[in-house]
C-alpha cells in the first residue's frame, strides 16, 4: 500500500527519487480483493445516478426531456448493481469451469452490453445537462453581490 510519504520522503520503490509528480491515471498496487476493488466501483457509480436523482422534481423544458433524465438517472443507479451481481455470481462459476466457454462467452457479452449502456446513460445525462443550460429561470442571471456576505470591519 503506497501513501503520501511515498512521495514526498522518497521512500517508495515505485517512484524514482527525483520523482516531481505522480503518473496520469496512475493507481498504485494494493492488497485488496478485486471483489472489494468492484464492489467499491459499484457503490460509487451507483451513489454518483443517486446524485443525479435529486434533480428528479426539477423543471425540464419538455415532456420528453424530463422523461429522459429520470431514465437515464435510473439507469446510472441500476446498471452498476446489476454488473455488480453478475460479477459476484459468475465470476465464481466461470473459473470453476474452465472448460465452460460457452458460459464465459454470454457472461462477458452481457456485462459488455451493460457496461456500454451505462456509458451511453452518462453521455445523455451530460448532454441533457448541457442542454438544460438554454432554458434558465431568470433568477439565474440576477448577479449577486457577494461582499455583502464576507465578514468586514467597517
Amino acid at each position: 500500500m503506497f501513501n503520501l510519504g511515498d512521495l514526498t520522503l522518497g521512500t517508495s520503490t515505485s517512484f524514482p527519487a527525483e520523482a516531481t509528480h505522480v503518473p496520469t491515471l496512475y493507481v498504485p498496487k494494493h492488497d485488496h480483493s478485486e471483489y472489494l476493488h468492484a464492489l467499491l466501483m459499484a457503490t460509487l457509480a451507483t451513489i454518483f445516478g443517486g446524485i443525479h436523482c435529486a434533480g428528479w422534481n426539477l423543471l425540464f423544458p419538455t415532456y420528453i426531456e424530463q422523461k429522459l433524465w429520470h431514465a437515464t438517472s435510473l439507469a446510472v443507479i441500476v446498471i452498476p448493481i446489476i454488473l455488480i451481481t453478475m460479477f459476484f455470481i459468475f465470476k465464481p462459476l466461470v473459473g470453476s469451469r474452465s472448460n465452460d466457454d460457452n458460459m464465459r462467452r454470454r457472461t462477458v457479452i452481457a456485462a459488455a452490453i451493460f457496461a456500454v449502456m451505462y456509458v451511453f446513460a452518462r453521455l445523455i445525462l451530460l448532454g441533457q445537462a448541457l442542454a438544460l443550460l438554454r432554458h434558465q429561470p431568470p433568477d439565474a442571471f440576477i448577479a449577486v453581490d457577494w461582499t455583502k456576505f464576507y465578514p468586514h470591519i467597517s
